[in-house]
């Protein structure tokens, strides 16, 4: 009898889950598309899966797009601003006018300060949730599980209950250093293979020679098993590399270096990096060198595709496919925004920006903002401003004066003569009482 086994397995959960969960629908469907047309394969999958995500997200990768045009225009204006007051950080009043100058400058573009962030706030969940359908394949997408699925009722048929599967299979996978890092590579928790679902998150990981090994501690179900781990090797296979396996457990494995090993995490690398250059060609920092946090960008734009050729060896390939075609496709889609925002007039984004700035404002109960009223703000709290200092210069001044009217009294006359004077103020004093 068939072992009904959880689709669970280990997804995320909080608000990444239900996200991993449409995610995991869209994987699905792909799989099953192809599967129809004689392409069984995870490849193949992944990289229309990061297409039919991008097209998703489009609409805000356009708003993105747009806001960093828009701050191309104003982060001169900025860095005007910023420096006017360069010198003054500790200085609380200074750093207020500097916010208030500032935040003129972006009310007059229609836009804020975190006019591009919001977008890419939006995009983080979506994608940490592709990260986790990519990582576990078998937990999201059905059509995958049922090749697991397959192999775990055999092996629970042949050693006769579920518990006995169970504890058979843990013994396997702890046989072995370089299995037992593969039960933690599958995110086992507490790194032993309790259930059912954690059997099928380290078959997952399994490579085809793994996979024979696997298929000799169950005899009588190993025409099964081999059969399934046939198709699973077919749906990992991309161009000869292993999808469930990493290159550094490759190359661990085998003991040697394979240029089909290798280019994985090349690419990942030198895409994520064409890709952050064609992102940031029209962002704001490279307008102004001087600028500390352009010095930091510039770093970065070496540290994140370094950091990916690392990471890649360590994850399975499956990521590495997910990453290069995401860049690419990125990459891509950055190069046709750029061209079509270059052809677009600035003012007129400008425009169309306080439009629905004064739209959301009128909704409010709040005044319409155009870039007269933002100056205008702006000069009442200058006027405001000079008006304090005005007045606190006048006390300053005033205090000023008396303590030298009282220097100066004390420096002249006799003792007598002020004795009298203090006397003579006495008296008018007890006349108006």
């Amino acid at each position: 009898m068939a072992i009904p086994i959880s689709i669970y397995l280990t997804k995320t959960g909080g608000i990444l889950g239900p996200i991993a969960d449409l995610m995991g629908i869209i994987m699905d469907g792909i799989f099953r598309l192809t599967s129809q047309f004689g392409f069984i394969n995870i490849g193949l999958c992944i990289i229309l899966f990061t297409i039919a995500t991008r097209l998703i997200m489009l609409p805000l990768s356009y708003k993105q797009a747009k806001s960093q045009k828009i701050m191309s225009v104003l982060q001169p204006e900025i860095a005007a601003i910023q420096k006017k007051y360069k010198g003054k950080e500790n200085d609380q009043q200074a750093m207020m006018m500097q916010n208030a100058e500032i935040k003129a400058v972006y009310e007059k573009y229609g836009t804020s300060m975190t006019g591009g962030c919001v977008q890419l706030l939006i995009q983080m969940p979506i994608i940490f949730a592709l990260y986790r359908v990519i990582l576990n394949i078998p937990a999201y997408v059905p059509a995958v599980k049922e090749y697991f699925s397959n192999v775990v009722n055999a092996v629970v048929g042949a050693t006769g209950s579920t518990e006995a599967a169970i504890a058979k299979v843990d013994e396997f996978a702890h046989s072995s250093e370089t299995l037992t890092k593969l039960v933690t590579q599958a995110r086992i928790s507490g790194g032993e293979i309790s259930t059912t679902d954690h059997i099928i998150d380290f078959l997952y990981n399994l490579n085809p020679a793994q996979w024979a090994d696997f298929s000799n501690q169950f005899p009588q179900a190993s025409a099964v098993i081999n059969q399934n781990a046939d198709s699973i090797a077919q749906m990992n296979n991309f161009f000869g590399i292993n999808l469930a396996t990493s290159p550094g457990a490759y190359m661990a494995t085998n003991g040697l270096f394979s240029v089909q090993v290798l280019l994985i995490p090349i690419l990942a690398g030198l895409s994520q990096y064409l890709a952050t250059k064609l992102m940031q060609s029209t962002q704001t920092m490279q307008l102004d060198e001087n600028n500390p946090t352009a010095s930091t960008m510039k770093t970065m734009n070496y540290m994140f595709p370094i950091m990916s050729v690392v990471f890649c060896f360590s994850f399975a390939s499956g990521i590495g496919v997910y990453w290069i075609a995401s860049s690419v496709i990125m990459g891509l889609q950055q190069y046709l925004l750029n061209r079509h925002f270059a052809k677009m007039d600035v003012d007129e984004m400008v425009k169309q920006n306080i439009e629905k700035v004064n739209a959301k404002r009128a909704k409010k109960g709040l005044p319409p903002v155009n870039e007269k009223a933002a100056e205008d703000n702006f000069k009442r709290l200058q006027e405001k401003e000079d008006r304090l200092a005005a007045k606190r210069q006048a006390a300053l001044d005033r205090t000023k004066e008396q303590i030298e009217a009282s220097n100066q009294y004390y420096k002249t006359g006799s003792i007598a003569e002020r004795a009298q004077m203090v006397q003579r103020y006495n008296e008018k004093n007890e006349k108006k009482k």
